[in-house]
């Protein structure tokens, strides 16, 4: 079960677009042709893009709504660190590690796994996927957020991580937006 939290943070990546300022999660996910898709989500949540950016750009912000243990080190050729197990430390070989591979700020957080936690399934067909994590400006106190993962082949093992990581997205979005609901004054 750890795993399968720990993939949903590394997963985490954003996004439904919902109707102006709305927080409904959206799908956006769709199929690129040559047996390729795009699993997709959306989320419009209430705050502004440099708060969302926060909480996907730092150690603390990670910590203070996906991962009791997180770090990540925000740059191109990054990495990012996860457990889901409390006691866990940083270097633990159970953690979620993914690759930063590449940093717009307040716009763009791009990862690849790098390593997944012992008896995650497909391991090697899910660091062939990338993530995208966007964040559009609605007004200056709504952020759309989308996450997509981009990878997914018409081949043995791809429709397992994909139902997983549609799962596994989704709730990672409405954690992030329930977060930030909490945190409202």
């Amino acid at each position: 079960m750890r795993w399968v939290l720990a993939a949903i943070l590394v997963a985490t990546f954003v996004a439904p677009a919902a109707a102006q300022g709305g927080s409904t999660l959206a799908a956006c996910s769709r199929d690129e042709g040559a047996g390729e898709r795009t699993l997709c989500h959306e989320l419009v949540v209430p705050a502004s893009g440099a708060e969302v950016w926060r909480l996907l750009s730092t150690s603390d912000g990670w910590r203070s709504w996906a991962a009791p243990v997180a770090e990540i080190e925000l740059r191109s050729g990054g990495r990012l660190e996860t457990s889901y197990d409390r006691s866990a430390q940083i270097g633990d070989p159970g953690n979620i590690r993914s690759r930063v591979i590449a940093v717009a700020p307040e716009r763009l957080l791009v990862i690849q796994i790098a390593d997944a936690p012992p008896g995650f399934p497909h391991e090697a067909l899910a660091r062939e996927l990338t993530t995208a994590i966007e964040l559009e400006p609605v007004d200056p106190a709504h952020t759309r957020v989308r996450v997509t993962m981009m990878g997914y082949r018409d081949a043995p093992g791809f429709e397992t991580l994909y139902a997983f990581f549609d799962r596994g997205n989704a709730a990672t979005l409405m954690a992030l937006r329930q977060h930030i609901e909490q945190a409202e004054p």
